[in-house]
């Protein structure tokens, strides 16, 4: 007994040893939970709908000396709603008050030359909504109440009126938009970071700093783009005022001769009570900046003298923008007197590079040539347990086979049916046919896995925020990915989970992270003709934020019903070098291998490395999953495009195509 009590103390000492250990090694989770609470509005969803928005969610930064407020807006793109100085609303409080928006302009058709150049332009915007479709926002992390970082899906709030050649309909919460016209949804992203700093003047103590960050995920540079940094004040802010006062539309400031932009509307003739934006020049290296008194967006279009039941301002300057490619800059909310503001704006550093050339402007005319429809067919499909979601149809030519792409789950292959058999398991956001990303981070003791999936983590979708089809042939999806393993590798700047413009509150939290994925799907014949089409995916992952993350390995993921139990590799010398094998293919079949589901990829995906295929068996799911692999870096702003198959039918059909790619 007394050797039995003694190893107990002693378990009970060496248990208290490592907990103490462990808590000396372990990695300090993050804390980037933000302030939230629901704002109350009266504004209308959209232009020209009927249906009152009663409230968004909003986070809430206060300055350190306690006397300012900011509230950003989760429902639409994380812009600035409101800014309240020693309890007064500075802004105009429904909608965006503080706003970033592009307009590329297009030469209007002959018999339009009468109208604004704005009513053709491609109109991706922050604060705005496209026929009912907000910018979505998918992630924000906070500092408290000091700052916070939000990371948004740009919309095409002309709702597109400029025809672009690859369109993308607005979905939001897993919807594509289906008014008339259709919202649509743009390649671009978002960030935006929001923090305080000193104000020179005094009063007030802090200004609100936002720095932000705009993506072009695709590879298509985007030729002259006029930039709006607006601001929206209350109707009885009457005054307006700029700096400097020479800088207009037909008489533009280059950043070369102009430190800074100023502008802002005014309740008082002293001018003591208002906001004014203030906007740095050096960045843009800009030969044409400008500041509007009246921006306000249908004035912008229409040219009507009213506006909405607001002021609404803006510098504007011309940038264009690279394909995969961003562009950061930084500008202030400045509450309080007018002259703080515009010493704040004249104390900036002038540039001393040189502008950059002007962007040639678009080859022709896209609204010459005949409008391409972008509509998707939909049905519902029912994700366990029981959860009607909507998903777009897309069908082989020769009526073998319907694919069906979850609008809820990131654009995930949910169901893959051949001949009325159904070949994907697909009732989990885990278990379907997609794109996974995995790093191994290693943050103190324990070694995770970083993993941004296609579809979502299981309980929390990635948002689809564009689709577009050409009738079922071929579906194009833009997806922005959680992390599906909610944060277990202690990744250093996890972002909250946003849907629907609410935070993610479940346990564990899901997390999003900062890359987005962009998939084209169609069909090609297979030569062996059973069955007579293959599934092509064609995707481009971009990371949006301009960070080191290191080598990830590429999982194509393929999730198969129970009744494929047979698995299947070629080449089988494979894992292989990429310069071994051309290709690397394999499924689940039935036993004879007459019938099943299987993948393939080229080897040239990838420059250098290995390549693998490889599957298990999950018995309490009751599915197999087939896995194609291998690794590459992605840091900073960058994008990587690749392409993989799919196969339904017999393997050695699907294996003589492989050979081929």
């Amino acid at each position: 007994m007394k050797m039995l009590l003694k190893n107990i103390a002693c378990a009970r000492s060496c248990t208290a040893f490592l907990l103490a250990a462990a808590a000396a090694t372990a990695q300090k989770i993050p804390d980037v939970s933000c302030p939230v609470e629901d704002f109350p509005l009266k504004a209308v969803v959209a232009w020209q709908f009927p249906q009152v928005l009663p409230k968004v969610q909003v986070v809430v930064l206060r300055d350190p000396a306690g006397e300012q407020e900011a509230r950003f807006d989760l429902l639409h793109g994380a812009s600035l709603i409101s800014l309240r100085y020693r309890g007064k609303e500075l802004l105009y409080g429904q909608g965006a008050g503080a706003d970033v928006g592009m307009f590329a302009l297009r030469q209007p058709l002959p018999q339009m030359r009468m109208r604004s150049p704005y009513w053709t332009a491609f109109n991706p915007d922050q604060g705005g909504v496209s026929m009912g479709v907000p910018a979505t926002v998918a992630g924000v992390a906070c500092e408290g109440a000091r700052s916070m970082r939000a990371l948004a899906m740009m919309i095409d709030r002309s709702v597109d009126n400029s025809f672009e050649p690859e369109k993308l309909l607005g979905v939001w919460a897993g919807k594509i938009s289906d008014n008339f016209p259709p919202g649509y949804s743009t390649p671009y992203t978002i960030e935006t970071r929001a923090s305080w700093v000193k104000n020179p003047g005094g009063a007030p103590a802090w200004y609100l700093k936002l720095e932000q960050s705009v993506v072009n995920t695709r590879p298509q540079p985007s030729g002259p783009l006029q930039w709006f940094l607006s601001g929206a004040a209350p109707w009885d802010s009457q005054r307006f005022v700029q700096f400097p006062e020479n800088c207009s539309e037909k008489a533009p400031c280059s950043s070369a001769t102009t430190a800074a932009l100023a502008s802002g509307h005014y309740e008082d003739e002293a001018k003591q009570r208002g906001i004014a934006t203030v906007v740095p020049t050096a960045p843009w290296r800009t030969s044409k900046a400008f500041l509007r008194d009246n921006a306000e967006y249908v004035v912008l279009l229409y040219g009507a003298v009213w506006a909405a039941p607001r002021r609404t301002f803006a510098a504007v300057l011309e940038r264009p923008l690279d394909g995969v490619g961003s562009f950061d800059f930084a500008w202030y909310v400045c509450a309080g007197p007018w002259e703080q503001a515009r010493a704040f704006a004249a104390s900036q550093p002038k540039s001393t590079a040189a502008p950059l050339p002007s962007a040639p402007p678009p080859a022709a005319n896209p609204m010459e040539a005949e409008a391409v429809s972008a509509a998707c067919q939909t049905t519902e499909f029912r994700m366990q347990p029981n959860q009607p979601e909507q998903a777009v149809v897309m069908k082989d030519p020769a009526g073998e086979q319907t694919v069906l792409f979850d609008m809820a789950q990131g654009g995930a292959i949910v169901s893959l049916k051949y001949k009325g058999a159904e070949h994907v398991w697909g009732f989990n956001g885990g278990g379907l046919l997609q794109m996974a990303f995995h790093n191994g981070m290693t943050h103190g003791p324990w070694r995770g896995d970083y993993n941004p999936t296609q579809a979502g983590d299981g309980s929390a979708m990635s948002p689809v925020t564009g689709v577009a089809c050409q009738g079922t042939k071929a579906v194009t999806i833009m997806t922005m990915m959680l992390d599906f393993n909610h944060n277990n590798a202690f990744y250093e700047k996890p972002l909250i989970a946003v849907w629907e413009g609410r935070v993610n509150s479940m346990v564990p939290l899901s997390n999003f992270s900062p890359y987005t994925l962009e998939t084209h799907a169609s069909w090609v014949p297979n030569p062996a003709g059973v069955p007579k089409y293959y599934l092509k995916l064609e995707e481009r992952i971009t990371h949006i934020a301009d960070e080191k993350i290191g080598p990830f390995g590429f999982d194509f993921a393929a999730y198969v019903a129970w009744d494929y139990k047979t698995k299947v590799v070629s080449p089988e010398s494979c894992p292989c070098d990429v310069a071994a094998s051309k290709y690397v293919a394999g499924g689940f079949y039935r036993e004879d291998l007459s019938d099943g589901l299987g993948v393939a990829m080229p080897s040239s995906n990838f420059s250098s490395g290995r390549v693998s295929g490889n599957g298990g068996t999950e018995p309490m799911w009751r599915n197999h999953s087939f896995h194609l692999s291998s690794r590459d870096t992605l840091d900073g702003i960058a994008s990587k495009a690749f392409v993989w198959y799919v196969f339904a039918g017999p393997w050695k059909n699907a294996e003589a195509f492989a050979k081929g790619i």
